[in-house]
């Protein structure tokens, strides 16, 4: 996340630099000398919830809708039970589970980025949701999001589909392309996102909390291989930008006195959904970024009530907060946080994941792969999953190396 990411078979590696030494870094390893009083989470009455707004009227009629199951996977990923060394995946071997590359298209673009990670079973069926946003001459496509199979036992296993995300308000003029009515693309960072009763959540910047129906996915076959079309015309075609999937925006929430919204991850007990605001590692020491926790009821609507907050401590920064959050995950009274940015490197990478205890003075850190972005917890295997963004020559290190990857972890090395 700039604002604020496996050709042929997976190989099992061993990464000379990294070893197998101890998953949580020393003190030589990672300064924790600064301290300060800690935070705790608290009650935050300043932050508040608007109502869910209903936008799905502009599909209510003329629209067919399909859901995951039944959507055409049309790419082949890499992955298994192991990894291919990308540029910074500094993870111990010990603790990775799986793996993950794209094809080498996906992998190398440089007019995607890969930001948020949700996953869900349907059908027997396990899957993972990557959202993307569009850069340079794609920008006016906005963002997507990608479904890919994951079951080792499934005859389609590692086969994924991008699928674009569109939105009702029509643009007054479109640079770059033809717009027609009906649907328009969505302009988002698309940061994070979150799964919850069929329903996907990406967190909007500065808007709060934008609601996607996935049993609503509408299937987009004019025969057209246009690149700059999207929208229905006055004859009923559907274009979008040559995809063959479109996934409507129903409805949104918006939050106030929390944005940033870097990212979104339901938490361990499905009672809670919790943000996260991203500020770079150079801001302003007065900035204090925070976790924002929202009670969900069983409909998936965040409450305005019972809002809670956390600023977790991170002596790598001199101020001692955790700044560079591109990913939250929360159970029990403890966060998990995807940091990026850190002044340190570690087995080369800036980024950490941070373990943050309520009312502690500091996080607990852990080597984190370079340009890694939001968590997703899966519970049925205790797998904490994660993804890293970068293209050749997009990061300030990686230079002309591939970095961009999936990949999960053994919670219980992290816990």
């Amino acid at each position: 996340m700039i604002q604020k990411k496996f050709p042929g078979w997976v190989l099992l590696c061993t990464l000379a630099s990294v070893g197998c030494q101890n998953n949580a870094l020393t003190s030589t390893e990672d300064d924790q000398s600064l301290k300060t009083t800690a935070g705790r989470v608290s009650i935050n009455s300043e932050v508040s919830v608007n109502a869910y707004v209903d936008t799905g009227i502009y599909i209510s009629s003329g629209f067919s809708f399909l859901n995951p199951s039944q959507i055409d996977k049309n790419r082949q990923a890499i992955g298994g039970n192991a990894y291919t060394e990308v540029y910074g995946f500094n993870i111990p071997e010990e603790n990775r589970v799986r793996g993950i590359r794209w094809n080498t298209d996906d992998e190398t673009t440089s007019l995607w980025r890969p930001q948020g990670i949700a996953g869900f079973s349907k059908d027997g069926v396990r899957y993972l949701l990557v959202s993307w946003y569009a850069k340079g001459d794609a920008e006016f496509k906005g963002s997507r999001v990608t479904l890919i199979d994951i079951s080792p036992s499934s005859s389609t296993y590692l086969t994924y589909r991008h699928i674009l995300l569109v939105q009702p308000d029509i643009p007054a003029s479109a640079a770059g392309y033809s717009q027609f009515g009906s649907y328009a693309p969505l302009n988002v960072h698309a940061g994070g996102m979150a799964y919850f009763k069929g329903k996907l959540y990406i967190s909007s910047t500065n808007l709060g909390v934008r609601v996607f129906d996935l049993n609503k996915i509408i299937e987009v076959n004019t025969g057209d291989t246009t690149n700059d079309k999207c929208g229905k015309d006055s004859n009923g075609n559907l274009f979008a930008f040559n995809y063959r999937y479109i996934l409507p925006q129903t409805g949104y929430q918006k939050i106030n006195n929390a944005n940033p919204f870097s990212t979104i991850q339901i938490n361990a007990e499905g009672t809670q959904f919790w943000t996260g605001q991203y500020y770079s590692g150079s801001a302003d020491a007065s900035i204090v970024p925070k976790v924002f926790g929202f009670p969900v009821d069983t409909n998936g609507t965040l409450q305005n009530t019972g809002i809670v907050s956390v600023a977790p401590k991170n002596s790598l920064f001199t101020d001692n907060h955790a700044h560079g959050i591109q990913g939250v995950f929360r159970k029990g009274n403890r966060t998990w946080l995807s940091c990026t940015g850190s002044p340190s490197n570690s087995y080369g990478s800036n980024a950490r994941l941070a373990r943050y205890t309520d009312g502690a003075d500091d996080t607990t850190r852990f080597r984190w792969p370079y340009g890694a972005e939001s968590l997703y917890y899966e519970s049925q295997y205790n797998y904490l999953w994660s993804l890293t963004e970068f293209e050749p020559n997009a990061g300030a290190q990686n230079g002309s190396q591939v970095n961009r990857c999936i990949f999960a972890v053994d919670f219980s090395k992290y816990e």
